[in-house]
């Protein structure tokens, strides 16, 4: 009798709740799908602030320093938020 196994890789899954979570300090927001072995990430909010999320999630794992007086806002025009 064989029984097939099956192993998955969560590093992505990982990855991709880090970024929807540091979406939310730019006023923007992920959907992630996971579910029966779908790997769909979707963007929602406003396309110029992706860089700036990528790079601070980046950050995150370069042990840089704090550097949380940055503003979140990806418009110039927005008071920065609490």
């Amino acid at each position: 009798m064989t029984i097939k196994i099956s192993q998955e890789e969560t590093n992505l899954e990982v990855l991709a709740r880090i970024a929807k979570a540091t979406a939310r300090k730019y006023d923007c927001s992920m959907r992630i799908d996971f579910k029966n072995g779908k790997r769909q990430i979707e963007f929602i909010g406003d396309n110029e602030c992706k860089a700036k999320i990528a790079n601070a999630v980046e950050d995150y794992f370069k042990n840089s320093t704090d550097e949380g007086d940055e503003e979140k806002s990806c418009k110039p025009d927005n008071p920065q938020g609490s």
